[in-house]
This record gives C-alpha cells, structure tokens and sequence, in this order.
C-alpha cells in the first residue's frame, strides 16, 4: 500500500497534522480511511468488531487469519511457554551485549535491539537442541526483521532469502513430531496447532511469531535505552517504577505499531463517516498517542505523565491494539523491556550519537541511524 518508501515518517507527522485539525476520520491520499480518535479505534477494535474482518498480525497465514478458538489456545500455549522459563535469571546481559556491539563497540540503532532480544527469548523459540531452527531463526531476524521490516532493503535490491528460509523451517519442521508433555518453546507451539496445516503453514506462523517476540520488542528496546541515556536513566541508583513510567513513554510517543489495520466486513459507519464491505481502515495509533486533546504537551517525552494517568489517557493508550487481534507479545514484551531496560540502564553509562534526528518507519517505527555507546558503570565506593 504505501511500503514502497525508504521512510514514512514525513507522512506520518503529516496524517498526525490533518488528525488535529479534522473532528473524525478522513481519507488519506490512496483512499484508506485514517482514524486517530481513540474511542472510534476502540470501537473498531472492540465494540463493532463483528464489523471487520476477524484478524491477527502474527497468527494468520497470508491474509487469512486462524479461527479465533486456535488463536486463543495458541495466545495461551505461548503463555504456558514463556511461564516455562525463568528469563531473568538465565539471561547473560553481558556476554549478549559483547556479540551485539559492531567492531567499535557500539549499538548500532535498527539491529542491535532486535538481536539482544533474539538472545533472550532464545529458550522460548526454540530449544537450542533444535539446531538446524535456530540458525533458521537467526538468518530470519537476520535477513527480514531487520533488513526489510526496520531498515527496508528489500526496496534496494532483490529479496529472496525469506521464501528459502521459510522452506527450511517447512523442512525442519516436518521431521519434527508435535511434542508431549507440554508446550516448550514455539517449535513445539505451531508444531501442536490443530487443523490441516501443512510444514510450510507452521513455519510461515513460527516467523511470524519471531516477529511479534523479538521484532516489536527489540526496536523498543532500542528506543528505551536511547530515551533513557538521553535523559538520565542511566545510574545505578535509577529505580524500576522509574523504568515503569519510562517504558510506557516510549511506547506512547514512539508506538512500534504505528498502525493498526482493519478490512470492513460490511457496510456501516465510523463517526458518521460511510465504510464499505472490504474497505481497509487504518488506525493510526502514533496520531492517537500524540492527540493534544488527551495529552498535555503531547510531544514531549515526559515519563512523569504516568504517575497519575487520566481514563481518557488509559483510554487512548494503544500501543498493543486491543480486542481479539491484539499483540500476543502485549504481556510478556512489556515485562521484558521493564527488565532489560532497569538491568541496561542500572549497570552502565552511555553515549549516544545520531546521523538524523527522524525516526525510521516502515513496518516498524525505530529510532534514527545512529549509534549507542555503553560502558560499565564503576563500582559503587564503600
């Protein structure tokens, strides 16, 4: 639809101008209809779901999503995966930030989030005597998460390695029985979906998953230790209700969904505005985030706002969507960026230099180019 371009961000700001200026939704340029009122999203969302069509960004097979009962079941396999694990206690934060620093010793902003976060969810992907999945899953991040959902390659050259990572997945997997005694990891989560779903089916929805664990979380990772060193998180004595308050910003003022899109299932109205069968709609959740009506002073990064957030704020706060085809990553992605964010930040100090002060948008809303430096905060004096 609007993909082709290397960055969206001008239009992005663009479409959050119009939405201050217009009571209700509006047309963009190639006919979608652009909603940025929060109770028109919610309803969409939510109330007048029967409206669209039912859908999910990650549990689908191409356009098609999985009937709700198997998306529900599987949001709730992943759960009992992640509930498997204690992340905390297994993760190396150390040795993990040592293989994601380039050959200067810097964070490069677009990637290296993406790959911390690969490293720790690493045990609920898939268990590391699965081999041949992993270095599947490493190239998938690799390749597509980054190369073309944060940075956008594919517009410069031709993108052919995720059909052949897929068809590896297919070819793994197919040698794989669905595993008893419970779900591990989201090998065995796909692997124990019910229906006809062919190996290139599961693996099409393990990469999808990938993306919603380590794609989404990742680059807010990124944007949390950036904001955080930029505005004096960075000390030991920085606290977690502190980080609390911090992550919420981020994902206020720079929503990694930046949209959200829904296709009409029949003809009704949004706000007064006439909606046909098949009709995309699109949700646009950073002009929600940044509406002055709900937020004082809306562009500004202030985590102090969520010390005492209003309804009509909670209300407003989309960063997940909402209803059925919510982010399954909406949980357990918060309390990972909570954790990494207060573990990063309370250990080292850092630097951080930008080429462009524009965030970059394309499936994802990541930070500028640039880089962030991180060194190992002294030793507290006795």
């Amino acid at each position: 639809m609007f993909l082709d371009r290397k960055s969206l961000w001008p239009h992005l700001r663009r479409w959050e101008e119009r939405a201050a200026d217009r009571d209700g939704p509006f047309r963009l340029r190639f006919g979608t209809l652009f909603v940025a009122d929060a109770d028109a999203a919610r309803d969409i969302l939510v109330d007048s779901a029967g409206d669209y069509l039912s859908q999910s960004g990650f549990f689908r097979l191409g356009p098609e999503s999985l009937p709700p009962a198997v998306r529900g079941e599987a949001s709730r396999e992943l759960l009992r995966a992640l509930a498997r694990h204690d992340l905390p206690a297994s993760f190396d934060l150390d040795s993990a930030l040592g293989e994601v620093r380039d050959g200067r010793g810097r964070l490069r902003h677009q990637r290296w989030g993406v790959e911390l976060v690969r490293r720790y969810f690493a045990p609920v992907i898939a268990h590391r005597s699965h081999t041949g999945i992993n270095a599947l899953v490493d190239a998938y991040v690799t390749s597509s998460v980054v190369a073309d959902d944060i940075v956008g390659h594919v517009l410069r050259r031709s993108h052919r390695t995720v059909p052949a990572i897929r068809a590896g997945l297919a070819d793994q997997l197919g040698r794989l029985p669905a595993r008893e005694g419970g779900t591990r990891d989201l090998v065995d989560l796909v692997l124990g979906l019910p229906g006809e779903l062919s190996p290139g089916d599961r693996a099409q929805l393990l990469q999808r998953l990938v993306l919603s664990t380590v794609g989404f979380t990742g680059v807010a990772l990124e944007w949390v230790v950036m904001l955080g060193v930029q505005h004096g998180y960075d000390t030991p004595d920085v606290r977690q209700e502190q980080i609390h308050r911090l992550v919420r910003e981020v994902l206020r003022l720079y929503p990694t969904a930046w949209r959200l899109i829904r296709v009409a299932a029949a003809d009704h109205d949004i706000a007064g505005v006439q909606v046909h069968e098949g009709e995309h709609v699109l949700i646009g959740t950073h002009a929600i985030h940044r509406s002055a009506a709900v937020w004082d002073r809306p562009l500004d990064f202030r985590p102090s706002r969520w010390e005492q957030p209003t309804d009509d704020q909670r209300r407003s706060y989309l960063p997940f969507g909402k209803g059925d085809g919510m982010c399954p990553a909406n949980g357990f992605a918060v309390k990972a960026l909570e954790h990494l964010g207060h573990l990063i930040l309370r250990t080292h100090r850092g630097h951080v230099r930008l080429r462009t002060r524009k965030p970059h948008v394309r499936t994802l809303l990541a930070p500028p180019a640039g880089w962030t430096r991180l060194v190992p905060a002294p030793a507290p004096e006795r």
